[in-house]
């Protein structure tokens, strides 16, 4: 496990990183679709100035008070009639406050420019009617600021993502920081089972050295009479169930280097009873295995017999004393399950979903590496390993994918 001060390294150098790419990303999007929100906003305003303007000029009706303020009313502009002769204006929607005499005359010099009255910005218009008697109009059209249009336009934009990241952003800190923790946890565990799994395979290499010998001179000394005596057997057969799981904590530790080789699944299942089969006996245990399916697949054989070893003594202490155990092999279309069924009550819902993590076990004596250890090698083969419930046997499955499946040379494959 990291300490916390890597924790927050990782998370300074990978998290934050990431969500600040986010937070960017999104902040990019809001200001796009804001200034493009403001430039339509702009580009409406301006064709319906020009419209009312067209309208202007083509209308034959007296530009009297209420039509101006009808038009006022209708458009939100304001409108001078003007007096170019006189520089002097007439008619006007505008407060009479407002429009004073070098006020009006600004105005009329004003045109196509903006300009502010009262705290408001209006763009300024001329319009010469084609009524019985013409008439020039100035037209004052409202217009906000480049910024107030761009926030009008953002702020929903912005509202929705603030809550969408408030929403999102913890529960993707969440998510990265326990990827993180994971990774860093299984880097760990790798460096630690693969020093580990060295040590212990040394030490495996010299007991065995040890027990050689000892049989040696045991079977030079014993006499024709002498009952046999399997300990040393047995001892033999312990020591290789502790180097399969050797194997299977490099599984852990690094890729393994061994090839792939075809491998008859039949022999595999037998070598794994026999592995198994004393810790079976010594628990009460049944243990069974199914039909031969005389197949062979290209796999790392090692790899695999480690992690049904792994699976098989899990599932030995599952089912406990007068339970059950059953290997078997499965084949179908491209792919081979390779299943171990218990006849235990299973693992706890607690732990359904994390109990092919490392150092999680609902054991009180387990390690935790079990379930790891055959994930791993799955995965190394390009497969899957499940769990189910069938009936009141708990089954675990290796399903791998493979090129073909055929009968070792001299054997026939069962249909």
């Amino acid at each position: 496990m990291t300490s916390p001060a890597g924790g927050s390294s990782l998370f300074r150098r990978l998290v934050a990183p990431v969500v600040g790419l986010v937070l960017a990303a999104v902040l990019a999007n809001v200001g796009f679709a804001a200034w493009l929100a403001a430039r339509r906003a702009s580009e409406r305003a301006e064709a319906g100035r020009d419209k009312v303007a067209a309208a202007l000029a083509a209308s034959r009706v007296a530009m009297a008070q209420p039509v101006l303020d009808t038009l006022h009313e209708l458009t939100g502009s304001h409108f001078v009639v003007w007096d170019a002769t006189a520089r002097a204006a007439g008619l006007t929607t505008l407060p009479p406050a407002t429009l004073l005499p070098d006020v009006a005359a600004s105005l009329a010099d004003a045109v196509g420019d903006v300009t502010v009255l009262e705290g408001r910005r209006y763009r300024i218009g001329r319009v010469r009617s084609a009524g019985v008697r013409p008439e020039t109009v100035l037209m004052l059209t409202p217009e906000r600021s480049i910024a107030s249009a761009t926030l009008e336009a953002a702020w929903p934009l912005l509202a929705v993502a603030a809550a969408t990241l408030a929403l999102f952003v913890p529960v993707l800190l969440m998510a990265l920081r326990s990827t993180l923790i994971a990774g860093e946890r299984q880097r760990l565990l790798g460096q630690l089972a693969a020093g580990f799994a060295h040590e212990l395979r040394n030490a495996v290499t010299g007991a065995r050295l040890a027990i050689d010998l000892h049989r040696r001179r045991c079977d030079a000394g014993r006499s024709a009479m002498s009952p046999a005596d399997d300990s040393l057997a047995v001892a033999t057969r312990q020591l290789d169930i502790v180097e399969a799981e050797v194997r299977g904590l490099l599984a852990l530790g690094r890729p393994t280097e061994a090839a792939v080789e075809p491998t008859d699944l039949d022999r595999l299942i037998d070598d794994v009873c026999s592995l198994t089969a004393a810790r079976a006996n010594h628990t009460g245990v049944t243990l069974d295995r199914g039909l031969p399916v005389g197949l062979t697949m290209p796999a790392r054989r090692d790899s695999l017999r480690a992690a049904l070893v792994n699976l098989v003594l899990n599932a030995i202490d599952a089912a406990g004393r007068g339970g059950a155990v059953r290997l078997d092999v499965i084949a179908e279309p491209g792919a081979v399950s390779l299943v171990v069924e218990d006849t235990g009550p299973g693992p706890p819902p607690a732990l359904s979903a994390t109990m092919h993590e490392p150092f999680v076990t609902g054991k009180p004596e387990g390690v935790g590496l079990g379930l790891a250890v055959a994930q791993a090698v799955a995965a190394e083969h390009g497969g899957t390993l499940s769990w189910s419930r069938h009936g009141d046997r708990t089954r675990f499955a290796i399903r791998l994918p493979v090129p073909t499946l055929k009968a070792p040379p001299g054997r026939a494959q069962r249909h």
